[in-house]
């Protein structure tokens, strides 16, 4: 296996200690990972498929720099968003690895170039040895808080989505997002109402008449909640 370039193994080990799943391990073990036979880095260009639908899980893969979909198409082509992977040391995948299916159904696709890490699913298989067996059951913990937090998430968007209306769904997004201001980052409306499993049009009208009613404020990608009190009768 190639070694992983040294223009990469800084911003490998910088995501890698943000990263939950190489929590509490020190620098030391975590440059025996990058120079082990487990791990490798990918680049990748925008609109590249990082894996498809009907290839093997084999590896968890970990965001280094870079933007990507995580969605699936419907029998009759309609694109439906599962996620999207933004920030830098999040991982996916890995719930087809341990589970050990035969293909993915989704895809991973690129909006912009991007870099991944690759760990092989055998360094957490229980059959790790020396001097990778305590980094295999350190990660193998980490991996199980990392499954509890995405169950969570998981929870909140089937919330989302079991909303009836179009503006319900707008109304539980915002909230779900929202911080300690009122302005809510949202995703490009193409792939918002992918999310939100509604058309693009549907989406578009629903936010020009939240804005109309004084609900909102639409700054293309940042909605600006204008009145949080009947913002929250949707939900």
């Amino acid at each position: 296996m190639e070694r992983i370039p040294d223009s990469l193994r800084s911003a490998c080990i910088t995501i890698m200690k943000k990263s939950y799943l190489f929590r509490h391990l020190p620098d030391e073990d975590l440059q025996l990972l990058l120079d082990s036979p487990f791990l490798r880095v990918q680049s990748y260009q925008k609109g590249d498929l990082i894996f498809d639908e009907s290839d093997k899980p084999s590896e968890i893969m970990l965001l280094i720099r870079g933007n990507l979909l995580i969605a699936q198409n419907t029998l009759s082509g309609k694109r439906m968003i599962l996620s999207r992977i933004v920030d830098p040391g999040d991982t996916f995948g890995e719930v087809y690895v341990f589970k050990q299916l035969p293909a993915y159904d989704m895809y991973a696709e690129t909006i912009e170039r991007t870099s991944i890490l690759f760990v092989d699913a055998s360094l957490l298989s229980g059959e790790s040895r020396d001097p990778y067996l305590k980094i295999a059951e350190i990660m193998m913990r980490n991996q199980l808080m990392m499954f509890a937090s995405k169950a969570y998430m998981m929870n909140r968007r089937l919330r989302i989505l079991g909303s009836p209306s179009i503006r319900e769904k707008i109304a539980r997004l915002l909230i779900e997002r929202q911080g300690k201001t009122n302005r809510v980052h949202v995703m490009p409306r193409e792939e918002m109402a992918d999310y939100l499993n509604v058309t693009r049009p549907s989406l578009s009208r629903e936010i020009s008449a939240m804005v109309k009613e004084g609900i909102i404020r639409n700054e293309g990608q940042t909605l600006v909640i204008l009145d949080q009190k009947k913002l929250e009768e949707y939900i």
